[in-house]
């Protein structure tokens, strides 16, 4: 009995020494999804929401990655579809790779539309992405939502550097309100 107990110790030991985490923090911390990646696997879609006729937004692995595809094709329209069958020969949607996605089961043959463009988004971009469709209503703003403007006063200064009488600044606006005028100055 105390063989097994003893046993089961060392074995809880040697299982808990395997388990430590690594002592560099930047090595612990991994962000769960990657901006620099443009394919996934087609089997890796949770789900998927229609932005426009050829814009799709597919949430992908895990941790539900957005990335939003641009579809191309004659026929291709997916707005009013309510399923949409991804698809590859090697099963990764790429940029202008073979995929290609149909929509829905009531579509022809030759309804099909071929990605274009895979590109990762943000949290800020799926919002906006979201809330442009009318998917979503946009975020409420932040703060008291008024401008203020500020003007700045700028002084002007006489060509020569010398310092002007307000004689000469009223003077000149006399010419700057009759405005340009054509021929020879009259005398003063």
């Amino acid at each position: 009995m105390v063989n097994r107990l003893s046993f089961v110790l060392v074995m809880c030991l040697v299982i808990a020494a395997c388990a430590t985490t690594p002592t560099d923090p930047n090595r612990a911390v991994r962000p769960a999804c990657d901006q620099s990646v443009n394919c996934f696997y087609e089997r890796n879609i949770r789900s998927f929401q229609v932005i426009d006729d050829q814009t799709v937004v597919v949430l992908v692995g895990r941790d539900q990655c957005p990335f939003k595809l641009e579809l191309d094709g004659f026929f291709c329209d997916v707005s009013l579809s309510s399923v949409l069958a991804f698809g590859d020969p090697d099963g990764r949607i790429c940029t202008w790779d073979r995929s290609f996605v149909v929509g829905g089961p009531f579509a022809r043959e030759d309804e099909y539309c071929r990605v274009r463009q895979v590109t990762p988004l943000t949290d800020d971009e799926l919002l906006e992405a979201y809330a442009t469709s009318g998917l979503r209503p946009p975020l409420p703003a932040t703060g008291s939502g008024e401008l203020e403007v500020v003007e700045e006063v700028v002084e002007e200064v006489p060509s020569n550097g010398a310092q002007g009488t307000p004689q000469d600044a009223e003077a000149g606006a006399e010419v700057e309100a009759a405005g340009p005028q054509l021929g020879p100055a009259p005398p003063p």
